[in-house]
């Protein structure tokens, strides 16, 4: 498993990751990978062992018992629990970006699309809170597992992307630099404040934080933005 220490694995450890995947929908995505039922029913299992179990309970023979596969067919598709673990964040990075875009009105104003987008990444962060809470462990962490690496980087990548594609699509700017500006300093506010949410168990306090990003946000990009409630 990952090399951490302390308190960090210990967390990690027993946390129960509760993710429901729509992984027909996924596998159409762009990007995305083809999965064959037998590692859908994999994956699946490992999802419910984590989710009622912990993380530490997960193992090739209780995925055996779990997924009704044999060890040596589980082994053949994915030869580590690393591997697994792996392949289930990366398909929880991709469901993000398809339940954002999802929520995301290709024909609503600039403002709008811009309050649309910092709902959705607060409504994912609390829908998913243990997954959130596990890629904000494993960014403090220093993780140098280099797939997780790369798939904490096309997280960020792809909010990066989405940010940018409502800024284009806005025709507000004529310089680049400003929108790079605007868009570094918009993503940074907001991953500021999920990582507060999460790590010190503000949940609760998600309606406020969500005005102080709006409030922020305003200030930053010189507008009004609409009031949004979180669902």
């Amino acid at each position: 498993m990952y090399v951490l220490h302390g308190t960090i694995r210990k967390r990690i450890e027993t946390m129960r990751i509760r993710l429901k995947i729509d992984w027909k929908a996924l596998t159409q995505l762009p990007g995305s990978k083809d999965l064959s039922s037998k590692k859908i029913l994999i994956l699946d299992s490992a999802l419910r062992i984590i989710s009622e179990k912990g993380l530490h309970q997960l193992s090739i023979a209780e995925l055996s018992r779990e997924s009704g596969i044999s060890k040596p067919l589980i082994l053949y598709h994915y030869p580590t629990l690393d591997s697994i673990i792996e392949e289930l964040f990366f398909f929880s990075g991709k469901m993000a970006r398809y339940f954002i875009e999802k929520n995301l009105n290709r024909e609503a104003s600039f403002e709008t699309k811009v309050m649309q987008m910092i709902k959705s990444l607060f409504e994912w962060t609390l829908y998913n809170k243990e997954v959130s809470e596990f890629f904000i462990l494993m960014f403090h962490s220093g993780t140098k597992n280099p797939q997780m690496q790369k798939i904490l980087k096309e997280i960020l990548q792809t909010a990066h992307d989405l940010w940018e594609r409502i800024f284009l699509e806005s025709m507000r700017y004529k310089s680049l630099e400003e929108l790079r500006i605007h868009i570094n300093g918009l993503q940074s506010m907001i991953t500021g404040s999920l990582i507060i949410m999460i790590s010190t168990n503000r949940t609760q306090d998600a309606n406020d934080l969500l005005t102080e990003i709006r409030l922020n946000a305003e200030a930053l990009l010189g507008v009004e933005l609409p009031v949004f409630e979180l669902n």
